[in-house]
C-alpha cells in the first residue's frame, strides 16, 4: 500500500530524537529502488496524555497551514549523488570512507506531492516525476539511510524528514543507494560556495569579450589572405573561431545571469574542448610536415589538402562530441571549469569529461612539439652537411621555401603552447584551491585574455605580420593598377611603335 491515510498527523510526543547516523564529508553518491509503502499509525502513550491524544484533530484540515509551500516547476531537481548509472560505495568497516563506483541498481526515490500543516503532511496522491541534479552541494553533511530514518522527496525537489517529533524540510542534500540497495540521504551542515563573487565573474567574462575580436580577426585574416589560406591557416582559423564561440555563450551567461545547465552547458563544453583538439591537429600538422612531407619532397594537391583538412575536422569535431555525449549520458553539468572551484569531490566529479581530456591533449601536444623540434634538427643537420661538402647528391632535397615556412609555423605554435600550457596550469590553481585569494583571480583574468595572446603570437613572426601589413595598405590599390594597365594597352594600340 502507498499510505494508510490520506493525511499523517505527528504527534508532539516526548520521546528520545534519534540522530542522525554520522556527520561525514560531503563527497557522496546515491542509488537504488525504495518504494515508499508506509502505514503511519497513532502511539500508545500513558494515561496521563491520553485526554491531550484524543484532542489532537483528526486530519490535517483542522491544522494551520505552513507558510512555505513545496510548489513544482519546470526547474525543479532531485540532487542525486553519484552520476547516472553509479552507486554509492560505502565501506561497512570504515563509515568515513564514502565514493561513487558503477553499479546497477534502479535509482528510484520516493517522491510525493504533499501539503504542508503544523506538525501534519497531506499527501496529495499525484505521481510526480522529477529532474535530477548530480552531485553533493555541501562541505559536511549529516547522514540518514531508510533503515532507521523516513524521508521523502517533494514536488518541488527538496528532502522531507519525518522524526518523532516533527518534520524538516531541506533544500540542500543530495540521495543515493548503496550496492545493498539501501537509500542514503545527506543533508548539509555546511555548504559548498560553488561560485566566485559577481564582480569577479563579470571581470573575467568582460575580459572574454575582449579576447573574442582578437580571436574572430586571427580567424579571418587567415581565411580571406590567399598567402595564409593553406592547410595550417586553415585550421588555425577554426581553432580560434572555436575559442571564440566557447567565450563568448561563457561570458554571456555569467554576465546575464542565463542557467547554464542542459544544453547551453554542453554547447560551452564542446567550443572549449574543440579548440584544445584543434591545437594538437595544428601540432600533428606540423609534426607531419618535418618528418614526412619535406623530406620525401611531397606536394599535395588541392584536393588532397581538403582531405587532409577533412581529417583534422572529423578529430577535432568527433573527439569533442564523444565527451559532451559520456558528460550528458552520466547527468553531469557540461559548463567547464571557469569560475568554479573544486571544493568537493562532487564538483571535481562533475569534471571528469573535461579537466582529464584536456590535460591529456596539452600533453601529448607538448610531446608532438618535441618530436617536431627532432625533426628540424635532423633537417638543419642536413642543411649543414650541403654546406660543408658542396655536394647535393648525398643529401636530401626539398623546397627550402617551404621549410622556413613551417619553421615559422612552428615557432608560432610552441609560444602558443607555451602560453596554453601556462593558462591551463593557472586554471587548475584557480579550480583545485580552497582559498579565495586575490591571485586566484588574477589567474582567472589571464585565462580569460587568452585571445590576446593568441594575436599577438601570431602578430610576432615577421613573415605573417607582412603580409598583413601588405593587405592593409595595398586596399583598393589593385582597382587601379587594372586602370593603368587597361590605359597603357589603349595607348600602345593608337600609337604603335
Amino acid at each position: 500500500m502507498r499510505w494508510s491515510n490520506l493525511a499523517i498527523t505527528i504527534l508532539l510526543i516526548v520521546m528520545p530524537r534519534s540522530p542522525p547516523t554520522r556527520a561525514q564529508n560531503m563527497d557522496i553518491d546515491y542509488q537504488k529502488n525504495i518504494s515508499i509503502d508506509a502505514t503511519f499509525t497513532t502511539k500508545q502513550v500513558p494515561t496521563s496524555t491520553s485526554m491531550s491524544q484524543k484532542q489532537q484533530p483528526v486530519d490535517c484540515s483542522q491544522r494551520e497551514k505552513s507558510r512555505i509551500q513545496p510548489i513544482s516547476s519546470s526547474t525543479s531537481r532531485l540532487r542525486k549523488c553519484c552520476p547516472l548509472g553509479e552507486n554509492l560505495d560505502i565501506y561497512r568497516e570504515n563509515q568515513s570512507d564514502s565514493m561513487c563506483d558503477n553499479g546497477i541498481l534502479n535509482f528510484e526515490p520516493p517522491i510525493i506531492s504533499a501539503v504542508l500543516f503544523d506538525n501534519c503532511i497531506e499527501d496529495l496522491e499525484i505521481n510526480t516525476v522529477l529532474k535530477y541534479d548530480i552531485g553533493n552541494p555541501c562541505n559536511f553533511s549529516l547522514q540518514y539511510d531508510d533503515e532507521g530514518d523516513v524521508f521523502f522527496v517533494l514536488q518541488d525537489g527538496s528532502l522531507l524528514i519525518l522524526d518523532n517529533e516533527s518534520y524538516t524540510v531541506e533544500q540542500n542534500y543530495c540521495l543515493d543507494v548503496d550496492k545493498s540497495g539501501h537509500l542514503f540521504a545527506f543533508t548539509c551542515i555546511t555548504q559548498v560556495e560553488e561560485h566566485i563573487a559577481f564582480a569577479k565573474v563579470v571581470t573575467v567574462a568582460v575580459l572574454m569579450l575582449i579576447s573574442m575580436p582578437a580571436l574572430l580577426l586571427v580567424s579571418y585574416l587567415h581565411i580571406s589572405l590567399r598567402l595564409l589560406r593553406n592547410l595550417h591557416g586553415l585550421s588555425l582559423s577554426l581553432m580560434s573561431l572555436c575559442l571564440a564561440s566557447g567565450y563568448f555563450v561563457h561570458s554571456v551567461v555569467h554576465i546575464y545571469g542565463i542557467p547554464s545547465m542542459g544544453f547551453i552547458g554542453y554547447v560551452i563544453q564542446f567550443c572549449i574542448l574543440s579548440y584544445f583538439f584543434w591545437y594538437l591537429c595544428i601540432c600533428c600538422n606540423v609534426l607531419l610536415n618535418i618528418w614526412y612531407k619535406l623530406p620525401c619532397c611531397i606536394q599535395l594537391s588541392k584536393t588532397w589538402t581538403m582531405v587532409n583538412f577533412g581529417c583534422y575536422c572529423f578529430v577535432s569535431f568527433t573527439g569533442p562530441s564523444v565527451l559532451v555525449f559520456l558528460t550528458v549520458q552520466k547527468g553531469l553539468p557540461g559548463m567547464p571549469s571557469y569560475f568554479l572551484q573544486g571544493l568537493s569531490e562532487s564538483i571535481r566529479e562533475s569534471q571528469r569529461y573535461f579537466i582529464p581530456p584536456v590535460s591529456t591533449i596539452l600533453f601529448i601536444s607538448f610531446l608532438v612539439n618535441i618530436g617536431a623540434f627532432f625533426g628540424f634538427q635532423r633537417i638543419d643537420g642536413y642543411l649543414r652537411a650541403e654546406k660543408e661538402d658542396n655536394a647535393t647528391s648525398n643529401t636530401v632535397m626539398f623546397d627550402q621555401q617551404k621549410y622556413e615556412e613551417v619553421k615559422k609555423d612552428a615557432k608560432c605554435i610552441s609560444l602558443l603552447g607555451i602560453i596554453m600550457i601556462i593558462s591551463w596550469l593557472l586554471e587548475m590553481v584557480t579550480f583545485y584551491s580552497s582559498s579565495d585569494s586575490i591571485y586566484l583571480f588574477l589567474c582567472d583574468m589571464v585565462n580569460g585574455l587568452q585571445g590576446v595572446w593568441v594575436l599577438l603570437i601570431f602578430l610576432v613572426v615577421r613573415r605573417r605580420r607582412t603580409i598583413i601589413l601588405r593587405w592593409w595598405y595595398d586596399r583598393g590599390s589593385h582597382t587601379i593598377h587594372a586602370v593603368d594597365t587597361e590605359l597603357q594597352v589603349v595607348n600602345k594600340n593608337i600609337n604603335p611603335t
